[in-house]
């Protein structure tokens, strides 16, 4: 089912990683008016997708994703979505990593997610509608060893999400995330080159993923496909590993 989203107004931080663009590169072709941001944005290839405007933003800076927000809305008078899709990695053994590996990651995906949540919540409450997407993981269930920092900041969004849910759910606001196990992308290439992860590792369907399937998991939670949809997460990660 292909979900459309004509005349909505998205919200897509993060836009220039992977999964970030193909969200709002797939979002855009479904009718919606994208607003792409992330801090490289302006020179982000979204391959001529029609209905993204670009906003660079700092999503560790709340200052910043005040302002943003503020020229979202003098823009385009109107917010209906966000999707929050920023990432940051933080990989090694739980001895080695220091307190400044462990608050990039807070600041970048954890708060990161919070703050633009935060500054569109009052207009969704007074329209009394609208959809929060937030990026986890699935190592928020199944830390792999070397990437504690940030399965531990999936867990916490995860968590986020059930709260927000049950919070403003009533003021017809629904939350959820998207949880991905491994999927294709430039940066999860770089470290399996390194070493640092596995990115063919064995899930229960053939992997890795695109970050495509990111995208319609994605698109469908924000849709009225989801209407009853709110508070939870849904992974993308080919079943998880697979039974010995």
């Amino acid at each position: 089912m292909s979900h459309r989203f004509d005349g909505k107004v998205i919200w897509v931080t993060g836009a220039s990683g992977a999964l970030g663009r193909a969200t709002a590169v797939l979002l855009a072709e479904r009718g919606a008016t994208v607003v792409a941001s992330g801090r490289s944005v302006a020179s982000t290839d979204f391959g001529g997708a029609a209905g993204i405007d670009r906003l660079p933003v700092d999503v560790t800076d709340t200052a910043d994703v005040t302002r943003a927000y503020a020229e979202l809305i003098a823009r385009h008078g109107r917010i209906d979505g966000l999707v929050a899709s920023t990432n940051v990695g933080a990989f090694g053994d739980f001895l080695d990593l220091a307190d400044e590996d462990w608050l990039k990651v807070i600041q970048a995906k954890l708060l990161g997610s919070a703050r633009p949540a935060r500054a569109i919540l009052p207009a969704l409450i007074a329209q009394g509608s609208g959809a929060i997407v937030l990026i986890s993981g699935r190592g928020g269930i199944e830390p792999p060893p070397q990437h504690f920092p940030g399965s531990t900041v999936n867990a916490a969004l995860d968590l986020l999400v059930q709260g927000l849910g049950r919070r403003y759910g009533p003021d017809g606001v629904r939350t959820n995330a998207v949880d991905p196990g491994p999927i294709q992308s430039p940066r999860m290439a770089s470290m399996a080159d390194s070493g640092t992860v596995n990115i063919f590792r064995k899930t229960a369907l053939a992997g890795p993923g695109l970050p495509i399937d990111v995208a319609e998991a994605v698109a469908y939670l924000l849709s009225d496909a989801a209407k009853f949809v709110n508070g939870t997460r849904l992974y993308v990660d080919g079943g998880g590993a697979p039974y010995a």
